[in-house]
């Protein structure tokens, strides 16, 4: 068996860390050419991945990738987003809200594991041709060891894809495409540029990154059944225990007894897990699920207790998404089910959002300079039982020209 590296952390514990972006873009630190309409100045949302060391979502002195190329010029994350949890190395994809100020804050939570310690983060300036912040492959591991906080300031990085100089600047394409680079007060050396400042040894921090750990769980036991004697196993369940429905919560009953066991459709997956969560009556409470599986795929040695486990958020306390819980019932007569129970006869897995197709795009709110068209989608299904959250529901992008209006218009006194 391969000896794990002492310095990594265990690849048996996840852990959760809170991420607060803080912007200080403002026209006393950046005042030369800084945004004030058209739009003003503002961020994209952040964009991040928690992941292990081969995966990059950009490095310096490196060419852009398409996504980020797309991230950079238009705040757009829809060809990173193609990349998804588990692929390439990623294992937690995670957005924070823009910011709508060139100062202000947001924030998002995000899950790593010893397997995937590292984390990266981009958020575009908007209005830019193609600059933003970011965190390259920050390592949340250090000695084996979770870090318990740590606050990072970081400066304005170039994609190397448009050529324009200040904010406002029209689409002018790199070719050839250049390495990413930081923004100096000296670089690009020239007095277009929005961050020339030649009197300036080092230009004021731009943002920050905060990173705090908020909670741990141990993995104490993991197995795989093969999707056959999974299968037969809920066919088995169905036709020897019931589940009802009390409030949000769904409860196998065990036929050969009055205990109920709480049930979350989360994956094909059978996983134990050993949690310490926080709640509003102790700073720290120990809640378990034991699980064991016979090796050979002998459905009727599994056996399973669980309880239902729930962690705080800002918007009150949610369930944890437990893995599915397979409960070995008792062949003898099966107990009616209370007339306040409600029956069900399948297995109930998560269900993504669903949205329906994009409208089109609404006329220019400007017949004569520069103005905004919009579209909107609608929700089709909302998400439940820890599915993926709905995408944006609508979109903005700049529409019209000075060329439509009529000559009077720029008659300024």
């Amino acid at each position: 068996m391969e000896e794990q590296n002492p310095k990594l952390c265990q690849p048996d514990r996840l852990t959760v860390y809170r991420v607060t972006l803080n912007t200080f873009w403002n026209p006393r630190n950046f005042p030369k050419h800084y945004p004030q309409w058209r739009p003003p100045a503002q961020w994209s949302k952040l964009v991040g991945r928690s992941h292990n060391k081969s995966y990059t979502l950009y490095r310096l002195h490196q060419k852009a990738t398409e996504g980020l190329k797309l991230f950079a010029e238009n705040g757009r994350s829809d060809y990173l987003d193609t990349q998804s949890q588990g692929e390439g190395g990623i294992y937690d994809e995670f957005n924070a809200p823009p910011i709508t100020s060139g100062e202000g804050k947001t924030e998002a939570e995000f899950f790593v594991d010893g397997n995937h310690s590292r984390v990266s983060l981009i958020s575009k300036l908007v209005p830019s041709p193609d600059w933003f912040i970011g965190i390259d492959s920050l390592d949340l591991c250090v000695n084996s060891k979770w870090l318990d906080s740590i606050s990072i300031e970081v400066g304005v990085v170039d994609a190397g894809t448009d050529n324009g100089f200040s904010f406002t600047s029209p689409n002018w394409p790199t070719e050839p495409q250049e390495m990413i680079r930081h923004l100096t007060s000296n670089f690009p050396n020239h007095p277009a540029s929005a961050f020339f400042y030649p009197g300036v040894h080092k230009l004021p921090t731009m943002a920050s990154f905060h990173f705090v750990k908020i909670k741990e769980y141990e993995l104490s036991k993991v197995f795989h059944q093969n999707d056959d004697a999974i299968q037969n196993e809920i066919k088995k369940m169905e036709q020897e225990s019931y589940v009802f429905e009390e409030g949000n919560a769904l409860f196998l009953k065990r036929n050969s007894s009055n205990s109920n066991v709480y049930v979350i459709s989360h994956s094909l997956d059978s996983v134990s897990l050993n949690l310490s969560v926080e709640n509003n009556t102790e700073k720290f409470e120990k809640e378990a699920a034991n699980l064991s599986v016979n090796p050979a795929n002998n459905v009727d040695n599994v056996s399973v207790v669980g309880r239902d486990m729930q962690t705080e958020s800002p918007h009150g306390f949610t369930s944890f998404p437990l893995p599915d819980v397979i409960q070995k019932a008792n062949k003898s007569k099966v107990n009616k089910p209370s007339k306040s129970a409600k029956v069900f006869t399948r297995n109930r897995p998560p269900r993504d959002c669903e949205v329906g197709n994009w409208s089109d795009w609404s006329p220019c709110s400007k017949a004569c300079d520069i103005g905004e068209s919009t579209r909107h989608r609608k929700v089709v299904n909302h998400a439940r039982r820890g599915g993926r959250p709905c995408p944006s529901l609508a979109e903005k992008k700049w529409c019209g020209s000075a060329r439509s209006c009529n000559r009077s218009y720029f008659n300024w006194s």
